[in-house]
């Protein structure tokens, strides 16, 4: 007994260095609470040593939320919201630093590092006490000229994968490729997709008796969207699909779309509350004759999401319905429901969920026939 109680005791101490250790107790240092920033925040911390980093967010004077997205060029553009707490209450800023997609991993870290030093110097200016921080600026004659792009915004990539798996019995080829080209600008958002896919496996299952499967597809894609103002938005989407698996020797599909953002359009990195309604026909060339006798059909078609994400504080959820159906029968339906949830607790420890539901009624493509 005294052998056990000796060693929580140890362990208790121990844990309580190790706290010390990993955080500055500065009792003059500006408490801060990092929030979002993923696998920088261990250089982060490095970097920056003039503040407190505590593991509680209740216990921070000030919780710095750092999220990102994807630019039109490729780059990233990380939003820094300065939020204060305790004797900050009710102060809040954001600044925003754009990193080049020419960047490297170190330029871009730390050129998040310096913007994210010019954000806490106010609310350290505000601390009792005599901090060692020294304020310099290079005061070097340069004019510096933003280059033209000559990209114009676009982004393209090209991807592929190739795999064979050879055995005495069994084989198996895997070939696929694509092409993707994207803009995305404060007004429009331009996406094209192509891709193709070829699959087959070959079993030999006695001396005699040798059995194939194919999975092969082609899939084009292509979106423009047409933003009308800080809520508001629409355009249209075209899809042409080829699948064996899918029974589809074509599929073609054009749909006008219009989206609604309950909230501005430039709140997106921390909170999006969509409805996106698409309507329009779709025509069917079938492998072979579906469960409903059908060859080949030009059926109307619509579909409604709605979605709610929202990233804050305590962590991020996501949460939304969605359902379609087509108009010559409105029994041809399906729906779905999909929700995540990413509590943090305190540093280190968080609460992750994820759960998703969906109704089909609408396989139209089915193949008649029994199983082979």
């Amino acid at each position: 007994m005294k052998f056990l109680i000796s060693f929580f005791t140890c362990l208790f101490l121990l844990n309580g260095l190790s706290a010390q250790n990993s955080d500055s107790v500065e009792t003059d240092y500006l408490q801060v609470y990092l929030d979002g920033v993923g696998g920088y925040q261990e250089y982060i911390k490095t970097e920056i040593t003039f503040v407190n980093y505590v593991r509680d967010r209740f216990e921070a004077d000030l919780h710095v939320l750092i999220t990102s997205q994807a630019t039109g060029s490729g780059g990233t553009d990380f939003s820094l919201f300065y939020i204060g707490q305790l004797r900050f209450a009710g102060k809040i800023d954001t600044l925003h630093y754009i990193a080049n997609s020419n960047n490297t991993e170190d330029e871009t870290r730390a050129g998040l590092v310096q913007v994210l030093k010019m954000g806490l110097l106010p609310y350290v200016a505000k601390m009792p006490g005599n901090l060692p921080i020294e304020i310099s600026y290079d005061n070097t004659n340069q004019i510096l000229k933003q280059e033209d792009d000559k990209w114009n915004s676009w982004v393209y990539g090209i991807g592929g994968y190739l795999n064979a798996n050879l055995n005495s019995n069994f084989t198996q080829y895997n070939v696929s490729g694509n092409l993707n080209a994207n803009k995305v600008t404060d007004a429009w958002k331009l996406g094209f997709y192509g891709g193709a896919n070829y699959n087959t496996s070959i079993f030999q299952l006695d001396d005699t008796t040798t059995y194939e499967s194919f999975n092969n597809g082609t899939n084009l894609n292509a979106i423009i969207v047409k933003s009308i103002n800080k809520h508001w938005s629409f355009g249209g989407e075209a899809d042409y699909f080829t699948s064996t698996y899918s029974n589809y020797d074509a599929n073609f599909e054009i749909s006008p779309a219009i989206e609604y953002d309950v909230f501005p359009y430039s709140e997106s990195t921390t909170k999006l509350f969509t409805f996106f309604y698409k309507i329009g026909p779709e025509y069917s060339i079938y492998t072979d004759t579906t469960i409903f006798e059908k060859e080949r059909e030009l059926l109307l078609r619509e579909s409604l999401d709605i979605s709610l994400s929202m990233k804050q504080k305590w962590g991020s959820i996501a949460l939304g319905i969605n359902g379609s159906n087509y108009f010559h029968d409105l029994s041809k339906n399906s729906a779905g429901f999909f929700t995540s949830l990413s509590w943090r607790i305190t540093e280190g420890l968080s609460l992750e969920s994820y759960f998703t539901l969906d109704f089909q009624n609408d396989q139209l493509n089915l193949p008649k026939g029994d199983l082979s």
